[in-house]
């Protein structure tokens, strides 16, 4: 049996580290999206529980209207699944998340 060269060897070990490297890009963006879906959730449970069984004052309304035109102003494309469009998420939400502590 022949013993493999030197570089059959780089390759296979390139190789085995690529497929390590796909599985932490999974796992990473896995948790990353994860993270991103509990902070809408927080931010959705805030906005239920500032608006509930009171009137909201106009600061309030004011910050839902600005949250509400953030949201609805969003240009992603899911489709093409770039990593722009997951920043402007990402963006969105840490400052909608932001508005939401000020309650």
């Amino acid at each position: 049996m022949k013993r493999p060269t030197k570089s059959e060897r780089v390759q296979r070990d390139l190789i085995a580290a690529l497929g390590v490297l796909r599985q932490l890009t999974k796992e990473v963006g896995g948790n990353y999206l994860a993270s991103l879906q509990a902070d809408v959730t927080a931010v959705e449970q805030a906005v239920r529980q500032a608006g509930a069984g009171e009137l909201t004052d106009r600061k309030k309304l004011s910050q839902f209207r600005a949250m509400l035109k953030a949201i609805t102003d969003v240009n992603v494309k899911p489709q093409k699944g770039r990593r722009r469009d997951l920043k402007r998420l990402d963006r969105i939400i840490s400052r909608l998340g932001g508005m939401a502590s000020d309650w």
